[in-house]
C-alpha cells in the first residue's frame, strides 16, 4: 500500500534543461551495509540503487521538481550475475532498481520538492508499509523546519510489542515489522474497499501502537499529521540514527 502525498504538477523551464536544485544526503549509520534505493514519481529518475558500507554517506543531486520514495535494502548477496536483499528488495536482480518499488516492509522516505516554484518541498516517513530499518530526516541549516523519522528500533521492540507483525530471518532473528494490512489483507486495515476514505478508515490498533513509537511517522495512509513543509534547503536522511547494534 502506498501513501499518497502532494506532487508538484508544473515543470519550470530551469528543471526541463536539467537544473538541479537539491542535494539528499544519505548515510548510513549502521553497524553493517546498506543499499539504498530510490524510485521517481515525478521529474527526471535519480539514481536508483548503490552501496552503502557503515558510516559512509552519499549525496545524491536532485532535480529541484523530484517527487519519489527512498528506502534501505540490508542482508543483499550477489549470486554471480543476481543481486537479491533479504530486507528491502526490490527485485531487480541488480544493486539498481531501475525504476522498481521495494518489497515490504520497508521504511520508506518521501519527497516532493518544488523550491523552485517558490512553493514548499513535502516531505515525510512511512511505515504504511511497515518497518526494516529506523530512518531520520533532517532539513539542512533550517532550524524551523521539523526533523522527522521513525528512530526507534521496532526490530529490537517486538514491532511495538505486537510479535504477530514480527518478520524473521532463517535464524529467528527480527529483520522487519509488517502492518496490519500486510499481515492480514483486510479493508478495514488496508483502507480499501469500503474503507478506502478519510471517514472510513480510522488508526487501527496497530497503526495506533506503531504511532506511539514513530510519532513522526504516517503509520496508516490518511495519517495527515505526518506530512512536513520546508522551502529552500537540503536534506540528511540517516539510517539507523542511533545505530542501536543494528
Amino acid at each position: 500500500m502506498r501513501v499518497n502525498f502532494p506532487i508538484a504538477a508544473v515543470f519550470s523551464v530551469f528543471f526541463l534543461y536539467g537544473s538541479y536544485a537539491t542535494k539528499l544526503t544519505i548515510k548510513n549509520n549502521c553497524a553493517h551495509t546498506i543499499w539504498p534505493a530510490t524510485q521517481t514519481s515525478q521529474g527526471t529518475p535519480i539514481l536508483t540503487g548503490f552501496e552503502l558500507v557503515s558510516k559512509a554517506s552519499r549525496t545524491l543531486n536532485v532535480p529541484n521538481s523530484w517527487s519519489g520514495r527512498i528506502w534501505a535494502r540490508y542482508l543483499c548477496f550477489q549470486y554471480g550475475k543476481y543481486f537479491t536483499c533479504i530486507s528491502g528488495d526490490c527485485a531487480s536482480g541488480q544493486i539498481t532498481c531501475n525504476g522498481a518499488g521495494g518489497i515490504p516492509p520497508i521504511t520508506i522516505v518521501q519527497f516532493t520538492l518544488a523550491s523552485w516554484s517558490g512553493g514548499n518541498d513535502f516531505y515525510s516517513v512511512s511505515i504504511v508499509d511497515g518497518f526494516n530499518l529506523p530512518v531520520y530526516i533532517i532539513p539542512i541549516n533550517r532550524y524551523d523546519c521539523t526533523y522527522i523519522g521513525c528512530m526507534n528500533n521496532l526490530n529490537d521492540m517486538s514491532c511495538g510489542y505486537q510479535p504477530e507483525l514480527e518478520v524473521e530471518d532463517k535464524n529467528g532473528k527480527v529483520i522487519g515489522c509488517k502492518s496490519g494490512c500486510l499481515a492480514y489483507h483486510r479493508d478495514d486495515l488496508c483502507c480499501s474497499g469500503a474503507y478506502s476514505s478519510p471517514q472510513t478508515c480510522k488508526p487501527s490498533n496497530y497503526s495506533k501502537q506503531y504511532k506511539v513509537e514513530c510519532p513522526l511517522a504516517y503509520t496508516y495512509p490518511f495519517d495527515e499529521d505526518a506530512l512536513f513543509t520546508c522551502s529552500g534547503t537540503d536534506y540528511m536522511i540517516t539510517f539507523c540514527p542511533w545505530r542501536q547494534g543494528l
